[in-house]
């Protein structure tokens, strides 16, 4: 199910617990697909949106368009009570993830679980008023690496608000957006790596920039 701009979003026969996964998915493959699905369970989600960074303030340099990586998110996750939502594009600006938390917690009057990857914990400091984010919803860290290697360094510069991360206990999936472009660049094979459904598309739109 997609959200697009202009579209309501209804809250009718919900619970209130949502997951918020966020990201450029440039391009979305099957870890971050597995990361919406354990998240579903293991929060005890009710609705997970996926929502595609607009402009992303970390990333700037071989990002695809939006509307194809959300043409792709649309045709990845694929989950029930998954919904991909293009609320970015539609507020426009740099895509903080403060302002994209404090919309969802007000559309459904709660705390949202907020999903990330692991490899932000080593720069979560530099995130646009970082300490309001963690404080605004649940901060929910999935598994990147082997043997934790942000989490001292997270611990130092959070202080107690380290203590407010959720620590998701998925499968550890060792594949990156940044291996499949250059995966693709260098005319290998990305079969598996994402889902059947964008890997032409993929392919097409990589292999030529």
């Amino acid at each position: 199910m997609e959200i697009r701009s202009g579209s309501e979003i209804t809250i009718s026969n919900t619970t209130n617990r949502i997951g918020i996964f966020g990201g450029t998915f440039n391009p979305p493959h099957v870890g971050h697909l597995i990361v919406a699905q354990y998240a579903l369970e293991l929060l005890n989600l009710e609705r997970l949106y996926i929502v595609p960074s607009y402009r992303p303030p970390h990333r700037s340099n071989d990002i695809a368009p939006f509307e194809l990586r959300f043409e792709w998110c649309v045709k990845t996750f694929e989950l029930k009570n998954v919904i991909v939502s293009d609320y970015e594009k539609t507020r426009g600006d740099i895509s903080y993830s403060l302002y994209t938390v404090r919309y969802f917690a007000e559309q459904h009057s709660c705390t949202p679980y907020f999903i990330v990857g692991e490899d932000a914990l080593s720069y979560i400091e530099s995130w646009h008023r970082y300490e309001e984010l963690l404080n605004s919803c649940h901060f929910v860290v999935y598994p990147r690496y082997c043997g934790k290697p942000y989490h001292e360094r997270a611990k130092e510069k959070l202080g107690e608000l380290f203590e407010k991360i959720v620590f998701l206990q998925a499968p550890l999936i060792e594949i990156s957006a940044s291996q499949l472009r250059e995966r693709v660049k260098q005319g290998k094979s990305i079969r598996g790596m994402v889902v059947s459904q964008i890997e032409e598309s993929v392919v097409n739109y990589y292999g030529k920039v």
